[in-house]
């Protein structure tokens, strides 16, 4: 009669190693894609055209338009706070205030960056048709918001 050696309890059996390595690749692509999602979903109100922040803010000033300037990161806790408040109150605004949204990450924001002074996020600049300007830092209350866009679309005295 041969014995049998019981087994130890190492000795246990694995999944082989490639389901492993499959599962651990799909949660990785898992993760990346929801955090992709969850970037994309708090983008603000965008005004249609794909000209440069620094084209439009340029422009605005020469046509004498009310501009609102909103400089923010899309990661940033207070700027995702911010750019919800303006996606709910800029589009009643939307017909005689431009909005100039500056994501202060992109490369092509640099220079208007330096122009405008900005060191913190977010700050919001009012801008009226004279071309004089009101800075706000940090996330402001909806009336607020409301309020200094109606001092834009008020016509100086």
């Amino acid at each position: 009669m041969v014995k049998q050696k019981p087994q130890s309890r190492s000795a246990k059996k694995h999944p082989p190693l490639s389901i492993i390595r499959g599962l651990i690749l799909a949660l990785i692509v898992l993760s990346a894609g929801v955090v992709l999602w969850v970037k994309n979903q708090n983008k603000p109100v965008q005004i249609g055209t794909t000209e440069l922040a620094e084209a439009q803010f340029d422009h605005n000033l020469q046509q004498k338009k009310p501009m609102f300037a909103f400089f923010h990161s899309t990661d940033c806790h207070s700027c995702v706070e911010m750019m919800s408040l303006v996606d709910e109150v800029y589009p009643s605004f939307r017909n005689e205030v431009a909005l100039v949204d500056v994501n202060v990450y992109d490369s092509a924001n640099q220079n208007l960056l330096r122009r405008a002074r900005i060191l913190s996020i977010p700050t919001q600049i009012f801008i009226d048709s004279e071309g004089n300007g009101k800075v706000f830092l940090g996330v402001m209350s909806k009336e607020q918001l409301q309020q200094e866009l109606k001092s834009l679309t008020e016509k100086p005295k």
